[in-house]
C-alpha cells in the first residue's frame, strides 16, 4: 500500500520519449478525462511525416514504434488509459498502432505537471536574462521586481495556462532570490517605500 502512494504519479524511470508524450496530452487535456487523439499531435511532436513509400522502409517507421512502446509503457504506469468507444462510434487504429483515443489519468496529470515544473526549471535563468536584456534595451536604467515580474509574465505567458499559475510559479520569493544572483547593485526606492530597484547598467546576465 505504501509502495502504491510512493510511486503515484511519480516520473521516476521515464524516458524523454514518454515525457514528452505526457506533456503533450497535458497540452491538450482542456478538461480532465477528456479523450484525446494522440497519434495525430504524435506525428506533428516527432515529425513523423510519411511519403508513398512503404511504412517499413521509412526512417520514420521506427520512430512511430519506439512511440507506440512509449505510450505501451505510459498505459502499463496507470498515466494513460486507451478509449474503445468515443461518442458511441468504435474507432480503430488504420495504421495499426494502437487506440486512436486515450485520456490522461489524474496520476498521468500530475507526473505531466511536475515533467512541466521541471522543464521550466531549466529555462529560468535564459528567461530571466532575455528580460533584463530587454528591460536595459529600453532605456531602463534602474527598474523595480513588479516591473521585472510584468515583463517575465509577458515573455513567458505561452507556458502558464492562466497568470494566477504564473504568480504562484514565479512567487516574489523565488524572483528575488535569482535576481540577487545576477544583480550586483540594488537599493531602496525611498526611505519611507522599501521597494528594491535594481540597477540594470550593473547586471551581471549569468
Amino acid at each position: 500500500m505504501l509502495a502504491t502512494k510512493k510511486s503515484f504519479g511519480s516520473t521516476n524511470r521515464l524516458g524523454k520519449r514518454e515525457k514528452r508524450i505526457l506533456l503533450l496530452m497535458l497540452k491538450r487535456d482542456n478538461l480532465p478525462g477528456h479523450a484525446t487523439l494522440l497519434w495525430l499531435g504524435i506525428y506533428n511532436e516527432f515529425k513523423i511525416d510519411y511519403s508513398s513509400l512503404p511504412k517499413k522502409y521509412q526512417s520514420e517507421y521506427m520512430e512511430e514504434k519506439r512511440c507506440r512502446c512509449s505510450i505501451y509503457r505510459l498505459v502499463k504506469r496507470g498515466f494513460l488509459k486507451p478509449l474503445l468507444v468515443v461518442q458511441d462510434f468504435v474507432l480503430p487504429d488504420p495504421r495499426g498502432s494502437g487506440y486512436l483515443f486515450y485520456y490522461l489519468t489524474k496520476s498521468g496529470r500530475i507526473a505531466a505537471k511536475k515533467i512541466q515544473q521541471q522543464n521550466r526549471g531549466l529555462t529560468d535563468p535564459p528567461d530571466l536574462k532575455a528580460v533584463l536584456s530587454k528591460l536595459r534595451d529600453m532605456g531602463h536604467i534602474q527598474v523595480t521586481t513588479a516591473q521585472i515580474h510584468e515583463v517575465l509574465w509577458q515573455h513567458s505567458l505561452q507556458n502558464f495556462a492562466t497568470r494566477e499559475e504564473f504568480d504562484k510559479y514565479w512567487n516574489r520569493t523565488k524572483l528575488g532570490l535569482m535576481l540577487r544572483k545576477c544583480m550586483v547593485g540594488r537599493a531602496r526606492v525611498g526611505a519611507n517605500d522599501g521597494r528594491r530597484l535594481y540597477r540594470l547598467q550593473e547586471v551581471t546576465l549569468f
